[in-house]
């Protein structure tokens, strides 16, 4: 699986990775995704003050989501 495969269905058009995190273009918000014996994470941060981590151990709720909404609530 390609990281364009991970983030066109997001949305995301452009982005690089490297060392575990994703550096999405062209706004250069760091993106960490993980995924490890039933357990779900992502971690954002958008301007390298801010960050978010959503952890879930169920498969139905969407995290990259969930973490996108928690930053329109802190960064608005």
């Amino acid at each position: 699986m390609s990281v364009g495969d991970v983030l066109r269905p997001r949305g995301i058009d452009e982005g690089r990775y490297g060392a575990g995190i994703l550096l999405l273009l062209p706004d250069k918000t760091l993106v960490h995704r993980g995924d490890w014996e039933g357990l779900h994470s992502t971690f954002m941060s958008p301007d390298r003050n801010t960050a978010v981590t959503v952890v879930c151990n169920v498969d139905s709720p969407d995290h990259f989501h969930a973490a996108n909404q928690l930053l329109d609530i802190w960064t608005t």
